[in-house]
């Protein structure tokens, strides 16, 4: 299972899908990906960090665009300081 977790300031959302049913054109999980894909766009409009995750004991890389077979993609809220 594939997933993008978004984390915020008051709440946590994670999407998560199966990638043989996107393989298969299932329409839940093509559904799934679309709605993964505009969150990461936004997220990225809006000049927040989007991260993958291929291991856990590998450090996260930066990405620029959606890629539905990262195993783990996080959303980080912009930092504000004041």
């Amino acid at each position: 299972m594939n997933k993008l977790q978004v984390l915020g300031r008051d709440d946590h959302r994670e999407l998560v899908w199966d990638p043989a049913q996107v393989e298969a054109a299932e329409p839940e999980a093509l559904a799934v990906i679309a709605e993964a894909e505009r969150i990461v766009e936004a997220a990225l409009a809006r000049g927040q960090a989007v991260l993958v995750v291929d291991a856990p004991d590998q450090p996260a890389k930066r990405i620029e665009r959606f890629d539905q077979s990262a195993p783990q993609t996080v959303i980080v809220p912009r930092l504000a300081g004041g």
